[in-house]
């Protein structure tokens, strides 16, 4: 049995801090003879290789591995049974054939929140965002505040946000907050040139509408693509004006947006709640 091997957990930490999905294979039942055990498995990355761990070879694990990079291939975690016969498992020196099933998940990185300046909405986003699961990163060419003392939860960068955003790898899960002093325009065009779900600019409608005319204007940049993906003024009407308060308002925009949710109230309205009270009074 492997499931406990350190090696397999450094390597699928590794794979994930790249920012790229993998899936993992575990053994969960078995019935007759195959060639290991409950717990065995093994790790797959984004590109469909075995990168660590067994399932006992031949050709259960090569059945399994094929399921493993179907479910990459959709996204899913999935339960995969697999059947070894007569003649297969004679081949591993055993009299009988056997089945095992797997279960087998794929496993998504951490979505990355990228704070495109170190200012004070920013700072205080990246203290929040930290405790929902998102990968933070910041990038300003400050070092005075860009630096891991106003950030210590989050990866910073001190360098152009325009100039490095093409460099992250960023992906579909990827969240951009841009904000910076005076280069909110050029850090837009970079990101629209990158796959993130969401481009959010912290402006009010006014620098909004300027920043969109501008980009038509410049002829570089496909709007059609840009602007579905793309949020300003940033955030849900919450209201407040604080650094922490225009956080949450940008952190809940993303949370929805990352859920594909219309963030909505949840509540069950005053009416509802006197229809259903009054029937229960009556009786009915």
């Amino acid at each position: 049995m492997n499931g406990s091997d350190p090696t397999f957990f450094r390597r699928l930490a590794e794979l994930l801090e790249r920012g790229r999905p993998v899936a993992t294979a575990q053994i969960v039942r078995v019935n007759g003879s195959i060639p290991n055990a409950v717990g065995a498995r093994l790790l797959v990355d984004s590109d469909g290789q075995l990168v660590a761990g067994t399932v006992g070879g031949g050709m259960i694990e090569h059945r399994t591995l094929a399921a493993a990079r179907e479910a990459l291939a959709n996204g899913e975690s999935t339960l995969f049974t697999a059947k070894l016969t007569e003649q297969e498992a004679g081949g591993i020196g055993m009299m009988c054939g056997g089945q095992v099933d797997v279960f087998i998940e794929v496993v998504h990185p951490a979505p990355r929140l990228v704070l495109c300046g170190a200012g004070h909405i920013n700072l205080a986003l990246a203290r929040m965002a930290h405790g929902l699961g998102l990968r933070v990163i910041v990038i300003d060419d400050r070092a005075d505040w860009a630096n891991d003392a106003n950030f210590p939860h989050a990866e910073v960068i001190v360098a152009r946000p325009e100039a490095t955003l093409g460099t992250l790898a960023l992906d579909a899960q990827s969240f951009v907050v841009v904000g910076t002093r005076d280069r909110d325009t050029e850090v837009i065009v970079a990101a629209s040139r990158t796959p993130v779900r969401y481009i959010g600019v912290v402006a009010s409608k006014r620098k909004t509408i300027q920043i969109v005319k501008h980009l038509a204007e410049r002829g570089d940049v496909d709007l059609p693509a840009l602007l579905p993906r793309f949020h300003g003024p940033i955030g849900l009407a919450l209201g407040g004006r604080s650094p922490e308060a225009v956080a949450l308002s940008i952190l809940a925009e993303v949370q929805a947006v990352r859920h594909d949710q219309q963030a909505t109230a949840m509540r069950v309205t005053p009416e509802e709640l006197l229809w259903f009270a009054a029937k229960k009074s009556s009786g009915s």
